[in-house]
């Protein structure tokens, strides 16, 4: 990819109010939102609503034959750490949880673009799994 060239992300699910938000921050960013089916090309990152486990599996599997080899980050309505962990086992490369602030999903976005020159610098800050130290309890 071109470095003047316009980063762009696909949006699977979701309702109009969502793909409003996401619109709006990710212009911010420098990043072009489609909606449904990508415009033309494999989009550079893939982001997937979910508001229940059961169309997870399903979503997943239609982001990777739409864009097989980008990042896909899962939005879920709430912090469901059941159904971020879930996400991520199969296969998402993070999740957010909607409802949190707008400067964090924008750290989550920036860090999952390839190629956008703030990923170098920013690391994810959505579902990232748990620790393996042991607590001092």
């Amino acid at each position: 990819m071109k470095s003047s060239s316009i980063a762009r992300a696909l949006l699977l699910g979701g309702d109009a109010s969502l793909s409003s938000l996401l619109r709006d921050v990710l212009a911010e960013l420098g990043i072009a939102l489609e909606s449904g089916a990508p415009a033309g090309g494999c989009p550079d990152l893939v982001l997937v609503h979910v508001e229940r486990g059961e169309s997870l599996q399903r979503r997943l599997q239609r982001a990777r034959e739409l864009s097989p080899q980008r990042p896909i980050i899962v939005l879920v309505p709430f912090a469901d750490e059941r159904l971020m962990g879930l996400a991520l086992r199969l296969g998402a490369r993070d999740c957010f949880a909607l409802g949190r602030p707008l400067g964090e999903l924008r750290r989550v976005l920036l860090a999952h673009v390839p190629g956008h020159r703030s990923s170098v610098f920013i690391s994810p800050g959505g579902a990232v799994p748990p620790s393996t130290e042991s607590p001092h309890d």
